[in-house]
């Protein structure tokens, strides 16, 4: 795997993105060849990484982001764009990311286009997973509102894993709108779902936070959610740093190849700069640094 890896860290720096006619006929079947295993699931996760996280406990961060595209009219969906309240052609990057005192490591992610799951059943597929065949416990699980549906708590407390995620103010407790257990702009209360899991809220004005662990103080419930935000920090270091919305190919198997390869980048650059990807990833890109060598110093630093 690693040559390949660093044939697409080579072809990364050269393109800027990702066309696999610019490789060579060998190479490019070899890649394939070496990565057509993983899209027999929903989730792809990297056993490495998982295996890794296994040995370093931390949290399980759950969030998405939009990748636009223009080429790929037969998978994409119409997606709206929260920052503007536009909307563009594309898919999501569904992304599971292990963040602990060592860094912050993608270790699984999902694609959401017309023909595939559900976000929710793509989340639960990655749970599922993650629990059932690696055998991995978070110290708590983070989402924001759109992963904390009935469905998907009452299968976390199944399985005995603490989350605290965000709620949306129409959310039903006891029957009845959350905002309306808590009027004003502070204050928490407990109650239960329509699928009877109990849950513990808090309200900060005009946020809800809903966590399984009634015992849990509200502060403590905001410093954990608040390990959310470690997600946007990973995806902007994706996006404007490595160039996770570069690929160019109208096949979701090349795309999928592309944000593997992606992830496995910003994991190498995450274990070698300690949380700031973006100088080391200047020093490879304006060859300072081989990428043969920071391949090299990330698996040393990280096994």
């Amino acid at each position: 795997m690693l040559e390949y890896f660093s044939l697409f860290v080579h072809h990364l720096l050269k393109f800027g993105g990702f066309r696999i006619t610019a490789f060579e006929p060998n190479a490019c079947r070899a890649l394939v060849t070496a990565l057509g295993g993983l899209f027999s699931v929903p989730c792809i996760m990297v056993p490495e990484w998982v295996a890794w996280a296994k040995q370093h406990p931390g949290y399980l961060v759950v969030d998405d982001t939009t990748n636009p595209k223009y080429g790929l009219k037969q998978w994409c969906k119409k997606l709206k764009i929260p920052g503007t309240g536009g909307y563009v052609y594309g898919f999501k990057i569904v992304l599971f990311l292990w963040s602990c005192p060592e860094g912050r490591y993608p270790i699984g992610f999902a694609l959401w286009h017309k023909h595939s799951m559900s976000l929710t059943e793509l989340a639960l597929e990655g749970f599922s997973q993650l629990r059932n065949h690696f055998d991995i416990k978070p110290e708590c699980t983070l989402a924001d509102g759109g992963y904390s549906s009935d469905t998907i708590l009452k299968r976390l407390d199944d399985y005995g894993w603490a989350y605290v995620m965000r709620f949306s103010k129409n959310r039903l407790l006891d029957g009845v709108p959350i905002r309306q257990h808590i009027p004003r702009g502070y204050g928490e209360t407990t109650g239960h779902i329509k699928n009877g899991t109990k849950l513990k809220v808090v309200r900060r004005q005009k946020h809800f936070i809903v966590s399984n662990r009634l015992s849990w103080e509200s502060a403590k419930l905001r410093a954990l959610y608040a390990i959310r935000w470690k997600v946007e920090e990973v995806f902007r270091a994706l996006k404007t740093c490595i160039g996770l919305n570069g690929c160019h190919q109208h096949s979701m198997e090349a795309q999928a190849i592309y944000v593997t390869m992606c992830l496995l980048l910003f994991s190498c650059l995450e274990s070698v700069s300690g949380g700031s990807p973006y100088k080391l990833w200047n020093s490879v890109n304006s060859a300072q640094l081989s990428p043969d060598i920071l391949i090299h110093n990330s698996i040393t630093a990280m096994f």
